[in-house]
Protein backbone atom coordinates (compact mmCIF):
# COMPACT_ATOMS: atom_id res chain seq x y z
CA UNK A 1 0.00 0.00 0.00
CA UNK A 2 1.62 3.44 -0.92
CA UNK A 3 1.84 6.33 1.42
CA UNK A 4 -1.60 7.97 -0.23
CA UNK A 5 -3.19 5.10 0.42
CA UNK A 6 -2.13 4.62 4.02
CA UNK A 7 -3.18 8.49 4.51
CA UNK A 8 -6.67 8.29 2.56
CA UNK A 9 -7.56 5.25 4.28
CA UNK A 10 -6.35 6.75 7.96
CA UNK A 11 -8.69 9.97 7.53
CA UNK A 12 -11.80 7.77 6.56
CA UNK A 13 -11.24 5.72 9.74
CA UNK A 14 -10.58 8.59 11.86
CA UNK A 15 -14.06 9.90 9.95
CA UNK A 16 -15.94 6.71 10.89
CA UNK A 17 -14.82 7.34 14.64
CA UNK A 18 -15.82 10.68 14.92
CA UNK A 19 -19.23 8.91 13.92
CA UNK A 20 -19.16 6.33 16.24
CA UNK A 21 -19.34 9.50 18.87
CA UNK A 22 -21.99 10.99 17.12
CA UNK A 23 -23.80 7.98 17.19
CA UNK A 24 -23.85 8.18 21.10
CA UNK A 25 -25.50 11.89 20.87
CA UNK A 26 -27.98 10.57 18.38
CA UNK A 27 -29.24 7.75 20.76
CA UNK A 28 -28.87 10.56 23.55
CA UNK A 29 -31.43 12.69 21.63
CA UNK A 30 -33.86 9.73 21.34
CA UNK A 31 -34.52 9.62 25.11
CA UNK A 32 -38.17 10.03 26.54
CA UNK A 33 -37.85 13.56 28.47
CA UNK A 34 -38.95 13.05 32.33
CA UNK A 35 -40.90 15.98 31.68
CA UNK A 36 -45.00 16.17 30.50
CA UNK A 37 -47.10 18.51 29.16
CA UNK A 38 -49.69 18.56 32.33
CA UNK A 39 -52.93 19.60 30.94
CA UNK A 40 -53.85 20.94 34.16
CA UNK A 41 -51.11 23.45 34.11
CA UNK A 42 -50.40 24.44 30.87
CA UNK A 43 -47.91 27.50 30.46
CA UNK A 44 -48.63 30.35 28.31
CA UNK A 45 -46.76 30.00 25.20
CA UNK A 46 -46.08 31.77 21.77
CA UNK A 47 -45.51 30.20 18.11
CA UNK A 48 -43.29 33.56 16.26
CA UNK A 49 -43.15 33.36 12.64
CA UNK A 50 -41.17 36.56 10.57
CA UNK A 51 -42.91 36.09 6.96
CA UNK A 52 -41.58 38.11 4.53
CA UNK A 53 -42.92 37.97 0.62
CA UNK A 54 -44.65 34.39 1.74
CA UNK A 55 -47.49 34.64 -0.09
CA UNK A 56 -46.81 30.92 -2.17
CA UNK A 57 -46.24 29.46 1.57
CA UNK A 58 -47.87 31.29 4.41
CA UNK A 59 -51.08 29.85 4.48
CA UNK A 60 -49.73 26.28 4.97
CA UNK A 61 -47.54 27.32 7.42
CA UNK A 62 -51.06 28.72 9.11
CA UNK A 63 -53.20 25.62 8.65
CA UNK A 64 -50.24 23.67 10.80
CA UNK A 65 -50.22 26.03 13.55
CA UNK A 66 -54.02 26.09 13.63
CA UNK A 67 -54.00 22.37 14.26
CA UNK A 68 -51.64 22.57 17.14
CA UNK A 69 -53.02 20.39 19.99
CA UNK A 70 -52.77 23.19 22.73
CA UNK A 71 -55.62 25.37 24.49
CA UNK A 72 -56.25 28.28 22.36
CA UNK A 73 -56.23 30.36 25.46
CA UNK A 74 -52.98 29.48 26.18
CA UNK A 75 -51.79 29.66 22.79
CA UNK A 76 -50.56 32.40 20.81
CA UNK A 77 -49.61 32.93 17.15
CA UNK A 78 -47.70 35.62 16.76
CA UNK A 79 -46.51 36.55 12.80
CA UNK A 80 -44.37 39.47 11.88
CA UNK A 81 -45.07 40.80 8.40
CA UNK A 82 -41.23 41.91 7.70
CA UNK A 83 -42.67 44.43 5.03
CA UNK A 84 -43.74 42.02 2.96
CA UNK A 85 -44.31 43.51 -0.89
CA UNK A 86 -46.58 40.51 -1.87
CA UNK A 87 -50.32 39.74 -0.96
CA UNK A 88 -48.69 38.49 2.45
CA UNK A 89 -50.08 41.02 4.73
CA UNK A 90 -54.09 40.44 3.00
CA UNK A 91 -53.53 36.98 3.29
CA UNK A 92 -53.02 37.26 7.55
CA UNK A 93 -55.84 39.73 7.69
CA UNK A 94 -58.46 37.67 6.18
CA UNK A 95 -57.06 34.66 8.59
CA UNK A 96 -57.36 37.05 11.72
CA UNK A 97 -61.09 36.24 11.36
CA UNK A 98 -60.54 32.70 10.97
CA UNK A 99 -57.93 32.34 14.09
CA UNK A 100 -58.67 34.40 17.21
CA UNK A 101 -55.41 33.79 18.75
CA UNK A 102 -53.47 34.91 15.65
CA UNK A 103 -51.41 38.37 15.72
CA UNK A 104 -50.00 40.19 13.33
CA UNK A 105 -47.16 42.40 13.96
CA UNK A 106 -45.37 44.56 10.90
CA UNK A 107 -42.04 45.80 11.37
CA UNK A 108 -41.13 49.11 12.19
CA UNK A 109 -38.00 51.44 12.09
CA UNK A 110 -35.09 48.99 12.43
CA UNK A 111 -33.37 48.77 16.02
CA UNK A 112 -30.04 50.01 16.48
CA UNK A 113 -27.74 47.59 14.20
CA UNK A 114 -30.30 44.86 13.55
CA UNK A 115 -31.44 43.98 10.57
CA UNK A 116 -33.83 42.56 8.16
CA UNK A 117 -34.79 39.31 10.12
CA UNK A 118 -33.10 40.16 13.12
CA UNK A 119 -34.82 42.90 13.39
CA UNK A 120 -38.03 40.74 13.15
CA UNK A 121 -37.57 38.84 15.53
CA UNK A 122 -36.50 41.31 17.84
CA UNK A 123 -39.79 43.35 17.58
CA UNK A 124 -41.41 39.90 17.79
CA UNK A 125 -40.17 38.30 20.87
CA UNK A 126 -40.80 42.29 22.38
CA UNK A 127 -44.57 41.61 21.32
CA UNK A 128 -44.93 37.65 22.30
CA UNK A 129 -46.55 36.96 25.49
CA UNK A 130 -45.47 33.34 25.94
CA UNK A 131 -43.64 32.31 28.83
CA UNK A 132 -41.85 29.70 26.36
CA UNK A 133 -41.75 31.00 22.63
CA UNK A 134 -41.40 28.30 19.60
CA UNK A 135 -40.29 30.07 16.59
CA UNK A 136 -40.72 28.47 12.81
CA UNK A 137 -40.77 29.73 9.44
CA UNK A 138 -43.64 31.33 7.20
CA UNK A 139 -42.26 28.13 4.45
CA UNK A 140 -42.70 25.47 6.87
CA UNK A 141 -45.15 23.60 8.65
CA UNK A 142 -45.20 21.77 12.42
CA UNK A 143 -46.82 18.61 13.76
CA UNK A 144 -50.18 18.72 15.84
CA UNK A 145 -48.23 18.08 18.71
CA UNK A 146 -45.40 20.18 18.21
CA UNK A 147 -45.51 22.52 21.18
CA UNK A 148 -46.82 19.84 23.60
CA UNK A 149 -43.79 17.90 22.55
CA UNK A 150 -41.20 20.96 23.15
CA UNK A 151 -42.61 21.40 26.69
CA UNK A 152 -41.97 17.93 27.48
CA UNK A 153 -38.22 18.41 27.01
CA UNK A 154 -37.96 22.16 29.70
CA UNK A 155 -37.15 21.36 32.78
CA UNK A 156 -36.29 24.49 35.69
CA UNK A 157 -32.87 24.75 34.11
CA UNK A 158 -33.26 24.34 30.30
CA UNK A 159 -33.23 27.74 28.28
CA UNK A 160 -33.38 26.45 25.02
CA UNK A 161 -34.81 23.23 23.60
CA UNK A 162 -34.43 22.17 19.24
CA UNK A 163 -35.01 19.86 17.23
CA UNK A 164 -34.73 18.62 13.14
CA UNK A 165 -35.93 19.90 10.08
CA UNK A 166 -36.58 18.04 6.88
CA UNK A 167 -37.47 18.99 3.61
CA UNK A 168 -40.99 18.71 1.72
CA UNK A 169 -40.61 16.46 -1.34
CA UNK A 170 -42.00 17.14 -5.60
CA UNK A 171 -38.79 16.95 -6.80
CA UNK A 172 -35.84 14.30 -6.66
CA UNK A 173 -33.36 17.14 -5.83
CA UNK A 174 -35.87 17.95 -3.25
CA UNK A 175 -35.13 14.58 -1.73
CA UNK A 176 -31.53 15.10 -1.81
CA UNK A 177 -31.59 18.46 -0.62
CA UNK A 178 -33.89 16.70 2.02
CA UNK A 179 -30.83 13.94 3.04
CA UNK A 180 -28.45 16.95 3.39
CA UNK A 181 -31.01 18.26 6.00
CA UNK A 182 -30.99 15.48 8.20
CA UNK A 183 -27.20 14.91 7.90
CA UNK A 184 -26.50 18.47 9.05
CA UNK A 185 -28.82 18.89 11.44
CA UNK A 186 -28.52 14.90 12.55
CA UNK A 187 -24.80 16.39 13.36
CA UNK A 188 -26.35 19.11 15.01
CA UNK A 189 -28.01 17.25 17.05
CA UNK A 190 -25.27 14.70 18.10
CA UNK A 191 -22.82 17.06 19.11
CA UNK A 192 -25.04 18.87 21.24
CA UNK A 193 -25.70 15.74 23.30
CA UNK A 194 -22.21 15.33 23.80
CA UNK A 195 -21.83 18.93 24.72
CA UNK A 196 -19.98 19.96 21.88
CA UNK A 197 -22.18 23.33 20.32
CA UNK A 198 -22.39 23.40 16.73
CA UNK A 199 -25.45 25.07 15.62
CA UNK A 200 -29.57 24.91 15.06
CA UNK A 201 -32.04 25.58 12.65
CA UNK A 202 -34.14 28.40 13.14
CA UNK A 203 -37.40 27.33 11.62
CA UNK A 204 -37.21 24.78 14.68
CA UNK A 205 -36.17 25.98 17.79
CA UNK A 206 -38.34 27.05 21.26
CA UNK A 207 -36.51 29.05 23.67
CA UNK A 208 -37.45 30.38 27.46
CA UNK A 209 -38.28 33.90 27.89
CA UNK A 210 -35.70 34.09 30.80
CA UNK A 211 -32.84 32.69 29.06
CA UNK A 212 -33.61 35.16 26.36
CA UNK A 213 -33.54 38.04 28.08
CA UNK A 214 -30.75 36.62 30.56
CA UNK A 215 -28.49 36.77 27.18
CA UNK A 216 -30.11 40.23 26.55
CA UNK A 217 -31.89 39.22 23.32
CA UNK A 218 -30.74 40.12 19.96
CA UNK A 219 -29.95 44.08 20.86
CA UNK A 220 -27.02 42.37 23.39
CA UNK A 221 -25.79 39.31 20.74
CA UNK A 222 -23.43 40.62 17.71
CA UNK A 223 -25.56 40.67 14.76
CA UNK A 224 -25.45 37.35 12.42
CA UNK A 225 -26.66 36.85 8.93
CA UNK A 226 -27.58 33.08 10.93
CA UNK A 227 -29.28 34.83 14.17
CA UNK A 228 -30.49 31.10 15.62
CA UNK A 229 -26.75 30.22 15.57
CA UNK A 230 -26.22 33.35 17.44
CA UNK A 231 -28.77 33.17 19.52
CA UNK A 232 -28.16 29.24 20.67
CA UNK A 233 -24.52 29.87 20.91
CA UNK A 234 -25.24 32.71 24.01
CA UNK A 235 -27.86 30.59 25.63
CA UNK A 236 -25.46 28.34 25.92
CA UNK A 237 -22.08 29.71 27.35
CA UNK A 238 -24.04 32.08 29.36
CA UNK A 239 -22.37 31.28 32.96
CA UNK A 240 -23.70 32.31 36.84
CA UNK A 241 -21.41 34.45 38.67
CA UNK A 242 -19.48 30.93 39.84
CA UNK A 243 -18.74 30.31 36.24
CA UNK A 244 -21.10 27.62 35.88
CA UNK A 245 -23.25 27.33 32.91
CA UNK A 246 -26.32 29.16 33.73
CA UNK A 247 -28.83 27.40 31.13
CA UNK A 248 -29.30 23.92 29.74
CA UNK A 249 -29.46 23.48 26.02
CA UNK A 250 -31.32 20.16 24.62
CA UNK A 251 -31.53 19.28 21.21
CA UNK A 252 -33.69 15.84 21.27
CA UNK A 253 -34.67 13.61 18.14
CA UNK A 254 -38.83 13.14 18.24
CA UNK A 255 -41.21 12.89 15.10
CA UNK A 256 -43.76 15.34 16.53
CA UNK A 257 -40.68 17.43 16.77
CA UNK A 258 -39.76 17.13 12.85
CA UNK A 259 -40.18 20.13 11.19
CA UNK A 260 -41.20 20.38 7.33
CA UNK A 261 -40.10 23.22 5.21
CA UNK A 262 -39.49 24.07 1.29
CA UNK A 263 -36.54 23.21 -0.43
CA UNK A 264 -34.69 25.81 -2.59
CA UNK A 265 -36.24 25.88 -5.95
CA UNK A 266 -33.63 26.63 -7.66
CA UNK A 267 -29.56 26.50 -7.63
CA UNK A 268 -29.47 30.78 -7.10
CA UNK A 269 -31.66 29.92 -4.00
CA UNK A 270 -29.53 27.04 -2.80
CA UNK A 271 -26.64 29.23 -3.61
CA UNK A 272 -27.88 31.84 -1.10
CA UNK A 273 -29.24 29.49 1.24
CA UNK A 274 -25.26 28.15 1.56
CA UNK A 275 -23.37 31.05 1.00
CA UNK A 276 -25.38 32.35 4.44
CA UNK A 277 -24.87 29.37 6.53
CA UNK A 278 -21.06 29.08 5.27
CA UNK A 279 -21.15 33.01 6.33
CA UNK A 280 -22.59 32.40 9.70
CA UNK A 281 -20.89 29.04 10.42
CA UNK A 282 -17.31 31.69 10.56
CA UNK A 283 -17.76 31.90 13.93
CA UNK A 284 -17.11 27.96 14.67
CA UNK A 285 -14.89 27.40 17.62
CA UNK A 286 -11.47 25.63 17.60
CA UNK A 287 -13.85 21.98 17.80
CA UNK A 288 -15.83 23.14 14.72
CA UNK A 289 -13.08 23.96 12.38
CA UNK A 290 -11.38 20.48 12.78
CA UNK A 291 -14.74 18.77 12.40
CA UNK A 292 -15.15 20.50 8.91
CA UNK A 293 -11.38 19.84 8.44
CA UNK A 294 -11.49 16.15 8.74
CA UNK A 295 -14.91 16.20 6.48
CA UNK A 296 -13.04 18.12 4.17
CA UNK A 297 -10.60 15.37 4.10
CA UNK A 298 -12.79 12.57 3.86
CA UNK A 299 -14.04 14.23 1.36
CA UNK A 300 -11.15 14.57 -0.91
CA UNK A 301 -10.46 10.99 0.02
CA UNK A 302 -13.87 9.49 -1.50
CA UNK A 303 -13.28 11.51 -4.52
CA UNK A 304 -10.02 10.90 -5.54
CA UNK A 305 -10.27 7.00 -4.41
CA UNK A 306 -10.38 5.42 -7.35
CA UNK A 307 -8.34 7.75 -9.59
CA UNK A 308 -5.10 7.38 -6.88
CA UNK A 309 -5.89 4.09 -5.14
CA UNK A 310 -5.59 0.65 -5.96
CA UNK A 311 -9.26 -0.68 -6.26
CA UNK A 312 -9.07 -2.67 -2.88
CA UNK A 313 -7.98 0.78 -1.18
CA UNK A 314 -10.44 2.85 -3.29
CA UNK A 315 -13.45 0.59 -2.53
CA UNK A 316 -12.74 0.48 0.72
CA UNK A 317 -12.37 4.26 1.32
CA UNK A 318 -15.59 4.87 0.05
CA UNK A 319 -17.36 2.20 2.09
CA UNK A 320 -16.29 3.97 5.37
CA UNK A 321 -16.91 7.23 4.59
CA UNK A 322 -20.35 6.29 3.35
CA UNK A 323 -21.41 4.11 6.58
CA UNK A 324 -19.59 6.74 8.50
CA UNK A 325 -22.20 9.15 7.09
CA UNK A 326 -25.16 6.19 7.47
CA UNK A 327 -24.15 6.17 10.91
CA UNK A 328 -26.40 9.54 11.55
CA UNK A 329 -28.52 9.61 8.83
CA UNK A 330 -29.97 6.43 9.48
CA UNK A 331 -31.22 6.55 12.90
CA UNK A 332 -32.25 10.53 12.19
CA UNK A 333 -34.51 9.51 8.89
CA UNK A 334 -35.84 6.24 11.10
CA UNK A 335 -36.82 8.62 14.18
CA UNK A 336 -38.42 11.29 12.00
CA UNK A 337 -40.27 8.40 9.80
CA UNK A 338 -38.35 9.41 6.58
CA UNK A 339 -36.58 6.30 5.75
CA UNK A 340 -37.54 6.16 1.98
CA UNK A 341 -35.25 9.22 1.66
CA UNK A 342 -32.50 6.81 1.64
CA UNK A 343 -33.29 6.03 -1.93
CA UNK A 344 -31.42 9.18 -2.59
CA UNK A 345 -28.06 8.84 -0.51
CA UNK A 346 -25.71 7.94 -3.12
CA UNK A 347 -26.32 11.19 -5.31
CA UNK A 348 -26.20 12.43 -1.92
CA UNK A 349 -22.82 11.60 -1.21
CA UNK A 350 -21.63 12.93 -4.85
CA UNK A 351 -24.03 16.56 -3.76
CA UNK A 352 -22.13 16.44 -0.71
CA UNK A 353 -18.72 16.39 -2.47
CA UNK A 354 -19.88 19.64 -4.91
CA UNK A 355 -21.47 21.46 -1.70
CA UNK A 356 -17.80 20.68 0.27
CA UNK A 357 -15.59 21.52 -2.83
CA UNK A 358 -17.74 25.02 -3.15
CA UNK A 359 -17.40 26.22 0.18
CA UNK A 360 -14.08 28.45 -0.64
CA UNK A 361 -16.11 30.33 -2.86
CA UNK A 362 -18.81 31.09 -0.57
CA UNK A 363 -16.38 31.92 2.53
CA UNK A 364 -15.09 34.25 0.10
CA UNK A 365 -17.61 35.71 -1.40
CA UNK A 366 -18.65 38.87 0.95
CA UNK A 367 -21.81 39.84 0.50
CA UNK A 368 -24.73 37.60 2.16
CA UNK A 369 -28.21 38.25 -0.30
CA UNK A 370 -31.19 36.78 1.61
CA UNK A 371 -34.90 37.99 1.03
CA UNK A 372 -33.93 40.53 -1.05
CA UNK A 373 -31.95 41.96 1.35
CA UNK A 374 -27.75 41.88 0.88
CA UNK A 375 -26.10 42.35 4.36
CA UNK A 376 -22.07 42.79 4.46
CA UNK A 377 -20.17 40.34 5.96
Amino acid sequence: MNSLAGFFLLVVVLYFIEHIIYLLGVFRAMREPDGHADSASLPLCTVLVCARDEEKNIEQCLISLEAIHYPKDRLEVLIVDDKSTDRTPEILQAWKARMPNLVVLRTGEEIKNLRGKVNALTQGMDAASGEFVMITDADSHVNPNWVREYLKHYDEHTGMVASITLLDQKYFLDGVQSIDWSYLLGMACASANIKIPLSVIGNNISVRRAAYESVGGYRKIPFSVTEDYALFQAIWHKKRSDGTPEWEVRFPLHHDLTVMSEPCPDFKAWWRQKHRWVKGGEGLKFVGYVIFILGLLAQLAMVTAFIFLPLPAAIATVAIKWAADLLVIVPVLTRTRKLTLLKYFPIYEIYLALFVFSMPIMMAQKNVKWKGRVYKH
